[in-house]
């Protein structure tokens, strides 16, 4: 019982840690300064890579993942790639419309992107950490 108290509370702090930095990664693609995309897109991607290290960290870099679940992370990380695209270009269309909303397009994209990419990794550790509790207690 200690153990799936430990484990929802374990993934709950992972979840928390990836939505802290969608949001503060997304405050980059608010800056309103032109010509500062490649700098934010650079700094961005540094922060991410910190996050999925941070969230492995966190699930001490649990292994025993199947070849099923690799698999599922990588295509996890092209969907990830797809949707902060279709947020982009969301936003993009509905600022065709109303003015001032495509300036949100690079925030919303990078916001959409670390949140399923955190989510993905979160999902790719928690299923080794479940495979070596049920190891560990037979």
């Amino acid at each position: 019982m200690k153990e799936t108290r430990d484990y929802v509370r374990l993934e709950a702090k992972s979840r928390a840690l990836a939505f802290d930095y969608a949001l503060g990664i997304s405050i980059l693609g608010l800056i309103p300064i032109d010509g500062l995309l490649t700098a934010k897109l650079l700094i961005a991607i540094s922060l991410l890579i910190k996050m999925l290290w941070d969230i492995g960290v966190k699930w001490k870099f649990a292994k025993g993942q199947d070849i099923l679940a690799i698999a599922g992370y990588v295509f996890g990380f092209i969907g990830a790639l797809a949707i902060a695209f279709m947020a982009w270009l969301t936003l993009l269309a509905i600022g065709l419309f109303i003015p001032y909303v495509s300036s949100l397009k690079v925030a919303a994209a990078l916001f959409t992107l670390t949140w399923v990419l955190g989510q993905n990794t979160n999902q790719f550790y928690a299923s080794g950490h479940k495979k070596i509790n049920k190891e560990a207690s037979k």
